[in-house]
């Protein structure tokens, strides 16, 4: 049994759609299972919780967490030394590669835009500025042409990659950046709102989403919950969930692999373009 006395329940809310809620569901409770027997954790120890009064911020840094999953900017800022990685899934999707990953910038397909240069002085959506695909990554890809000046017209704060792309469907946006796993789901299911939308460049490849779970755990916990992860994303009771999720493999990462992150935006800030306007 754990020291800490109270734990916060098993959740993977970054992909978690209503498309693909029973899938996401399934993995949940595989993972609750095998982490909860290794470790003798009782449901009496599983603090009462609703995900609607649990902001993800406060959720993945909490000392109770036994598993999440975060996205990668977080990770090297706000959470730094408060997680460890367990596990990165290995996606099936354009611009995914084992553990890495890529970002996708998307315009309206009848738009015209054909660069991200034709952006400049237009509106671009973004979910959040604490996301790796849709602020940082798309700051560094802008970085690299807006000379340190100003580039977009104005920007607008959504609060989540499908509004991101849903305000630039409906013209409420220009441009917009979305991370590949995020786009390919589109694909898979929302074909509408996918075919409306238009890749025009891709950011470079850092590491994927991670699993996490607490820094404070022992050694021993954390490779108990490890382990028993692994064994879940081996399993055949979450092989059809994984295919229907995308999930193709995982890979066991450090905190440190995930330095490449915080290197994409140190260089947007040489090159003078901290923020995205």
């Amino acid at each position: 049994m754990l020291d800490q006395p109270r734990y916060k329940p098993i959740a993977l809310p970054m992909y978690d759609w209503p498309e693909v809620r029973t899938e996401t569901e399934v993995l949940e409770c595989e993972l609750s299972r095998a982490i909860f027997r290794t470790l003798d954790i009782r449901p009496a120890d599983i603090w009462n919780w609703r995900p609607d009064q649990d902001e993800l911020p406060t959720r993945w840094g909490n000392p109770g967490l036994l598993l999440s999953q975060t996205c990668g900017y977080p990770l090297v800022t706000f959470l730094e030394g408060k997680v460890e990685p367990v596990l990165t899934p290995h996606y099936d999707a354009e611009g995914c590669d084992g553990p890495l990953y890529s970002s996708h910038i998307l315009v309206w397909a009848d738009s015209g835009f054909d660069r991200l240069e034709d952006l400049a002085g237009k509106r671009a959506a973004f979910n959040s500025r604490d996301s790796q695909s849709g602020y940082n990554a798309f700051r560094h890809c802008v970085a690299q042409i807006a000379g340190g000046k100003v580039f977009f017209g104005q920007t607008l704060e959504t609060g989540g990659h499908l509004k991101s792309m849903e305000a630039v469907a409906a013209g409420n946006a220009d441009v917009c950046c979305t991370d590949a796993v995020c786009l390919d789901l589109v694909r898979r299911v929302r074909p509408e709102l996918f075919s409306s939308l238009k890749a025009i460049g891709r950011s470079r490849q850092v590491p994927g989403l991670p699993l996490v779970t607490a820094a404070g755990h022992s050694c021993s916990v954390i490779e108990s919950i490890r382990a028993a992860a692994v064994s879940v994303f081996e399993g055949r009771e979450t092989q059809k969930s994984r295919k229907r999720l995308g999930i193709r493999g995982f890979s066991v990462l450090s905190a440190a692999d995930y330095r490449p992150l915080i290197e994409m935006r140190l260089e947007a800030e040489g090159l003078g373009y901290p923020e995205l306007v």
